[in-house]
């Protein structure tokens, strides 16, 4: 099989924010490289997690291998398994595949259990010219080590020119309890639409920081989706003055370059125990306050901004898709999914007009 060099498996990548350029491999990640000292060692960590990003190629390959330097974090007892690679093919999902390999990672430790090595192979692939996508797993670390296609076979990037939704969250929407990255609720609100996506969820580490403003402000992005509060819940980070300070200095920050950009802003879905309780904001205080920041930005003649309660996504009636009371499973995550698009991305006041 013919290797693509690393500059050449670059230019394939989509979703991403930045490469890290590592001894034999090269690592996608989702904040820049140059402010890696910037993050706290679980941002940082989560936010190499590459949730959404794909290897898009068009290409006459019919068979296809990627080897991985991959650290996954295990899933909970009873959960789904993590850790797939998804195999699109002209935009329909065709195989879902684990590969041969992987180390497991603890995540307040970092100790490694087992091999990083990891090899998936994609093979018997329809004859002729299409577009190619892997999505990478969005609950480990990757660093690609090579990425192979069948021997003389004719590749190129294939540039992908439908309008762009980039969503930002908590482990809610970086989804790393569905079965596969492209089963997380903002692939598959985006894959309704006919839409691509970037995904920026860090699990456990949307703070409203000016760091992810900041990101956010400089992607490329035709809709803007911002899923806040529920990681400023524990141990009361933020309360009432400083929570709004944080959510009008973080829309403040993304509108410098997205000055009319159409702007979600989504409070949180239901979550059991945290609804009226807690050291700081209760999750309807959080409710009640998105709205009201989202009110006054309306007033200072923001006319491309919105508020959508999280509750219309997932509620209390869903509780029993939340195996572990705080997050959706994959059938959660599709419902969720559904919702957002059929709120936001169709019928005549959706977010990106034709």
């Amino acid at each position: 099989m013919q290797a693509l060099s690393d500059d050449e498996t670059v230019t394939l990548l989509q979703g991403h924010v930045d490469v890290r350029y590592r001894p034999g491999s090269i690592q996608p990640l989702r904040f820049p490289v140059p402010e890696t000292d910037y993050y706290d060692p679980f941002n940082r960590w989560v936010a190499s997690c590459p949730a959404g990003v794909r290897i898009r190629v068009q290409t006459d390959a019919r068979d296809l291998r990627l080897k991985v330097r991959q650290r996954l974090s295990p899933p909970a007892q009873d959960a789904e398994r993590r850790g797939a690679f998804d195999l699109f093919v002209d935009g329909h999902l065709v195989e879902r595949a684990w590969g041969e390999g992987g180390a497991l990672m603890d995540p307040q430790t970092g100790l490694l259990t087992g091999n990083e090595a990891n090899t998936v192979h994609f093979s018997g692939l329809p004859a002729g010219d299409k577009v190619i996508e892997i999505w990478l797993p969005q609950a480990a670390t990757i660093s690609i080590v090579e990425l192979a296609l069948t021997d003389h076979a004719s590749w190129r990037p294939a540039p992908d020119d439908r309008p762009r939704i980039l969503f930002h969250g908590s482990s809610i929407t970086h989804c790393m309890e569905a079965d596969g990255a492209s089963a997380g609720w903002p692939a598959i609100a985006a894959e309704l639409a006919g839409f691509s996506h970037q995904n920026l969820g860090w699990a456990g580490s949307c703070l409203l920081s000016a760091l992810a403003a900041r990101v956010i402000r400089d992607a490329k992005a035709d809709a803007i989706i911002l899923k806040l509060g529920i990681n400023v819940w524990p141990e009361g980070a933020l309360k009432t003055r400083t929570f709004l300070d944080s959510v009008h200095g973080m829309l403040s920050i993304i509108r410098e370059k997205h000055r009319t950009t159409p702007i979600v802003v989504v409070s949180p879905i239901y979550s059991p125990g945290r609804e009226n309780g807690g050291e700081g904001l209760s999750l309807e205080a959080m409710r009640t306050l998105l709205q009201q920041a989202v009110q006054a930005r309306i007033r200072s003649e923001d006319t491309h901004i919105r508020y959508l309660s999280g509750l219309d996504l997932f509620g209390s009636a869903d509780a029993h898709l939340l195996p572990d009371n705080l997050h959706p499973n994959t059938a959660g995550y599709r419902l969720m999914g559904e919702r957002f698009h059929a709120a936001m991305l169709s019928g005549p006041d959706r977010l990106i007009q034709d």
